[in-house]
């Protein structure tokens, strides 16, 4: 079985916190040289968990997001049956495309709270790099990042920048089932073809 270190989550966490080191290098005020030293830097001041800041809610947010999108895939592509009746291949793969949009922008309006909390603990430990961008906020974990969105925030605070990621839930979620209905299609009729 795979450690959570070689798992693609566990691998997503890890880059996801070296992006955010590589922004601090290519911040305003350089506070890393490179991203080795951002990298050996970090290893040494907080030791090798800091890779895996924002993991805990990326785990929790995972099933949820993917159990939503294929409900919701279904669910529109039944309505979509229902108010407009696909009529040729051409239409089906629009349909499909439409559909796989919509489910990406409604499962990540549900589970991006926990996308906000994954990202903010990610930065943390980066105060330095970010004292020049603003409020620099700390966090205990992922309950006590929770709380002070609440308290600081508001409920509001729970979807800020939800924007950017609703553009890219819908592109990155439509392409996803166009693309796998229409593999499906293809060698459904490959294997038709053949018998």
């Amino acid at each position: 079985m795979m450690g959570c270190h070689q798992s693609p989550t566990g691998r997503h966490c890890v880059f996801a916190v070296l992006r955010g080191a590589v922004a601090a290098v290519l911040g305003h005020k350089l506070v890393y040289k490179t991203l080795r030293e951002a990298v050996v830097t970090m290893y040494r001041t907080e030791g090798p968990l800091v890779f895996y800041k924002g993991l805990n809610p990326t785990l929790i947010a995972i099933f949820p997001y993917a159990g939503f999108q294929f409900s919701f895939y279904s669910a529109l592509k039944h309505v979509h049956e229902w108010v407009i009746p696909t009529e040729g291949a051409n239409s089906e793969n629009l349909k499909n495309l439409l559909c796989g949009s919509g489910a990406g922008v409604i499962s990540k309006t549900l589970t991006y709270p926990l996308d906000l909390f994954k990202k903010r603990l990610q930065v943390g430990g980066f105060e330095r790099a970010r004292a020049t961008f603003g409020q620099v906020r700390s966090y205990k974990g992922l309950l006590d990042c929770a709380r002070q969105v609440l308290r600081e925030e508001g409920p509001r605070g729970f979807f800020k920048g939800l924007s950017p990621s609703l553009l890219k839930a819908a592109l990155a979620t439509g392409f996803v089932f166009f693309w796998y209905e229409l593999f499906c299609n293809l060698f459904h009729h490959m294997k038709k073809a053949d018998s």
